[in-house]
């Protein structure tokens, strides 16, 4: 496919005329092809028509938020007509919360707080007619900067659709809530609420501590706790009420061709409205219990063993440390019959018989120990699990942030030994302190494999103003990971938590497919599409994806370091 070949169609549509994109001509438009050194970003941002679209939103009613007076203003509930309707024009300050975890961000030009689908509606078409690329936020707990966006941000924080925004069905078995309802109110009032003869199916261990929403679920097809026995979020939606690209509503459900492209979509085929989804009804009289050890491969063979016959807890978590467990998993060495220091630890839930037979394998092929627990102290545990998603151990003084550049690494567990070893050989090629935390799933997504989430253990310092030159190095060593795993042990990137831009900058089918559908008008104009296809047209000179495919490596690789260093930046 040559890039250069699109041209523009036009749409007719009941109100405006719309038009569906090739980049390539938008960029022309837009006189791009004249930047020399400038960012990127800052450039793509100004040559969009802001003027002509702000004048045409305030034709509908909406008006520019010039002071934090008019923010809260705008929430007042006497002046409710104002509700929704702002729009926060360049501020860094009001920016800065709808950052996600990923550290990879861009700021936004516009900000929208939709309150009512008639808003949002507008906002998407004009958006659409004026070809300006627009992204959604929820929670803003993810980990792959799928949202960040150079031109419209549209944070759906205030968006409701529903008169009660948590509908329990304890008939038809399901509950139908809002895109912005948190998932840890649904983790809490389903089994109170159902007199614990139900829980809800999908718990992200981040739910227990950051806002974790309905409509982010939806969009990165999430699992989390209780992925090994119940699988993800796809496995669990009924249907789903959507607005698409060019603002019409609909209702999609695991039948529909639409369906993949949402679950698990990020954002980039259509905004999550509503969801009815499924309960789940656990068995009664769970059996808890943690089970630890010292030595860690026999812990990997020993969970090789559990995968293998395909044993499925509830809940079945995995914590290790090549130094020792921190927190209060470091008080099991005084239940230990080994001085040493505990390094790893299972957390297991479900049928008594599932549970023994768990405990009885692991036993048998590591030196390990177990305590049975209540379901107070199996909280306290999973709590303080969650808190190692950022957590950096280290031996010496330096302050670490722990960089999710490559944190899902999926395999069988006998090999995690041998992956371990290899990005740490990575790490120290570039200068990096090894890994020693990592956490994860066990049997993830009904017998896929151990999940186990790594971070890249980036020095604080790094990330100072005055030190942006590391930023390449950050880039630099999560490409070669990504690469390696790929390469040598067949592993995907981000094997849960969004792919993002992730996906744009390494695959080129994606892009491929992605510049289809916005030409065909069903997915958004996309901005990290645009910026790397800038990149591969300006910086390498090159027209279609197959003659990229057969350049060198080194020029694949400086793409993905390109694009992700400017988000870092």
């Amino acid at each position: 496919m040559v890039f250069n070949t699109f041209k523009f169609r036009k749409v007719p549509s009941k109100n405006t005329s719309f038009y569906h994109v090739n980049y390539y001509d938008l960029l022309k438009e837009l006189n791009l092809y004249r930047m020399t050194n400038n960012n990127l970003i800052s450039y793509l941002q100004k040559s969009l028509p802001w003027e002509s679209f702000l004048n045409s939103m305030k034709e509908f009613g909406f008006f520019v938020i010039t002071n934090t007076a008019e923010l809260i203003e705008e929430k007042d509930a006497e002046n409710k007509n104002k509700h929704g309707f702002g729009m926060i024009i360049s501020n860094l300050i009001h920016s800065g919360p709808l950052r996600d975890a990923s550290l990879l961000y861009l700021l936004p030009y516009v900000i929208f707080r939709p309150f009512t689908e008639e808003q949002l509606k507008i906002i998407v078409k004009q958006a659409r007619d004026y070809k300006i690329p627009i992204s959604f936020c929820s929670g803003k707990t993810g980990l792959s900067g799928a949202y960040a966006n150079y031109a419209i941000l549209v944070d759906l924080i205030n968006l409701h659709s529903l008169k009660n925004p948590i509908t329990l069905n304890v008939e038809s078995e399901t509950v139908t809530v809002e895109q912005g309802v948190q998932v840890s109110d649904l983790i809490k009032q389903v089994p109170y609420n159902t007199n614990d003869e139900f829980i809800f199916p999908i718990q992200p261990s981040s739910a227990y501590k950051l806002p974790v929403r309905i409509g982010g679920i939806i969009s990165t097809d999430a699992s989390g706790i209780t992925s090994g026995k119940l699988g993800s979020t796809k496995d669990w939606i009924k249907n789903i009420r959507i607005m698409d690209p060019e603002g019409h509503i609909e209702e999609i459900t695991p039948l529909h061709p639409l369906y993949s492209k949402i679950v698990g979509g990020n954002g980039f085929y259509g905004v999550v409205l509503t969801a009815t989804i499924k309960l789940y009804r656990p068995d009664k009289n769970l059996r808890s219990a943690i089970i630890y050890g010292t030595e860690i491969n026999q812990a990997f063979q020993s969970l090789q063993k559990i995968l293998d016959k395909k044993i499925f807890p509830l809940i079945s978590e995995f914590v290790a440390s090549l130094e020792f467990l921190p927190g209060k998993f470091k008080e099991l060495s005084n239940h230990s019959i080994s001085s040493q220091f505990i390094r790893w630890g299972t957390l297991i839930k479900g049928e008594n018989e599932t549970v023994q037979q768990f405990i009885d394998i692991m036993q048998k092929n590591s030196e390990s120990s177990f305590i049975n627990l209540t379901e107070e102290e199996f909280q306290t545990y999973l709590k303080e699990r969650t808190k190692f998603g950022l957590l950096i151990q280290t031996e010496d003084n330096e302050e670490y942030l722990g960089f999710p550049g490559f944190e899902d690494i999926l395999s069988e567990p006998k090999y995690l030994p041998e992956i371990i070893q290899k990005i740490n050989d990575i790490l120290k090629e570039y200068s990096f302190h090894p890994l020693i935390f990592t956490y994860g799933h066990i049997n993830f997504r009904r017998g896929k494999g151990l999940l186990l989430h790594v971070r890249l253990p980036v020095p604080i310092k790094y990330f100072y103003r005055e030190n942006t030159e590391k930023s390449k190095i950050i880039c630099e060593t999560v490409y070669e990971v990504i690469n390696t795993l790929n390469l040598q042990f067949n592993i995907r990137y981000k094997a849960e938590h969004s792919g993002g831009p992730f996906k744009i900058w390494l695959d080129p089918k994606v892009r491929t497919q992605l510049r289809k559908d916005i030409e065909q008008g069903s997915a958004f104009l996309n901005p990290h599409l645009m910026m790397i296809d800038h990149l591969i047209r300006e910086k390498y000179k090159i027209s279609s994806e197959k003659e990229l495919n057969i350049l060198k490596d080194s020029i694949k690789k400086d793409l993905f370091i390109s694009a992700m260093t400017l988000y870092l930046n």
